[in-house]
């Protein structure tokens, strides 16, 4: 599945103060699990996805502040915690996929960082 965003910033004082990822609704859960535990915990899921991809480990179950997330070789599940009854509260994703979206988030953190530190936002 092609797990499209928007790439968005939060604004303070009328300048750019954070950047997010916002996905499209049906896949909405990723914009949570995102803003909520990959900006907070990147180095940690991204280790815990290689442990499973490199075979080191079976699967890694976690929770974080808004989010848990289970992965296997294949898929990782995604439930957030927090979500309105009624609503979707949790997604699978493929595991290379979520891997790589993780990697486009952090290219673009560092990048608007970058762009923050040169004064170009």
């Amino acid at each position: 599945m092609n797990y499209s965003y928007t790439v968005k910033y939060l604004e303070f004082e009328g300048k750019k103060d954070f950047l997010y990822f916002s996905f499209e609704e049906e896949t909405g859960i990723l914009t949570n699990f995102f803003t909520g535990e990959v900006v907070n915990f990147y180095k940690t899921i991204k280790d815990q996805i290689e442990q499973v991809l490199s075979k080191k480990k079976r699967r890694v179950e976690c929770s974080g502040n808004d989010c848990y997330w289970n992965i296997s070789p294949k898929e990782t599940l995604i439930v957030d915690n927090f979500a309105n009854e009624g609503e979707p509260s949790e997604i699978t994703v493929d595991t290379q996929e979520l891997r790589r979206l993780i990697d486009e988030w952090i290219a673009a953190r560092d990048k608007f960082r970058e762009q923050k530190t040169k004064g170009e936002i």
